[in-house]
């Protein structure tokens, strides 16, 4: 998103539609005695630093996800690092770790079989997939939200008829009942310019904000 039309940003794109997001889901190891984020939290200022939660790498996705409940919450809990996805949720499969945000697709098989346990979901609304899933901020966090989203954009100069025309076409196939099945790991998500351009700006302000806090440990 660098290089978007952001005040204080050079401008080199301009927003035309996102397209996608997606959500993380919180989970945990069925040996934490917690069922809910109220009761993570609760052991979270009890034992701090003492639950361990699998991450990619600091700045990642699994990263800030915590890093901004922490934040939010005044808690702390322990990062441990792995060297992508599949081995973080092997580690938190295992025991090794309690706690990880994983996407949807990687976590379904295991929360069916019951090996670990949904705590929340990082949007700011339920997944259809997931309905009796409350999201972090439900649960006992008002105003958190972290979710990641692919978006298209056009060189900066791009004529704003032709952004809308683009937007519009976008949007119709984002709604088309092949390309809703072609992208059912994810969820469908389209904003128009103006929206896509306030999203970024309060994305950067947000992961502004989070990268000062894990600034000292980037891997």
């Amino acid at each position: 998103i660098r290089d978007v039309a952001v005040t204080g940003v050079q401008t080199c794109a301009l927003p035309i539609c996102t397209m996608v997001a997606q959500t993380g889901l919180l989970v945990a190891h069925p040996s934490l005695p917690v069922k809910n984020v109220k009761e993570l939290l609760a052991l979270a200022r009890a034992k701090p630093g003492q639950i361990l939660y699998s991450s990619t790498g600091s700045g990642g996705f699994a990263d800030l996800s915590v890093v901004l409940l922490t934040s939010m919450t005044n808690t702390k809990m322990t990062q441990v690092n792995y060297k992508g996805g599949g081995p973080a949720a092997t580690a938190l499969l295992a025991g090794e770790t309690q706690l990880l945000v994983s996407s949807p697709a990687a976590a379904a098989q295991q929360l069916a079989a019951k090996r670990i346990r949904l705590l929340g979901v990082t949007s700011d609304t339920r997944l259809a997939a997931f309905p009796d899933a409350p999201t972090i901020a439900e649960a006992g966090v008002p105003g958190y939200e972290y979710r990641g989203w692919v978006g298209v954009f056009a060189p900066n100069g791009t004529p704003k008829s032709i952004i809308d025309r683009l937007n519009g076409e976008i949007k119709k196939a984002i709604d088309s009942p092949d390309l809703k099945k072609r992208l059912e790991d994810f969820e469908p998500w389209t904003m128009s310019p103006a929206e896509m351009n306030a999203r970024i700006k309060s994305d950067y302000e947000k992961y502004g904000r989070l990268m000062k806090l894990v600034g000292s440990k980037l891997d």
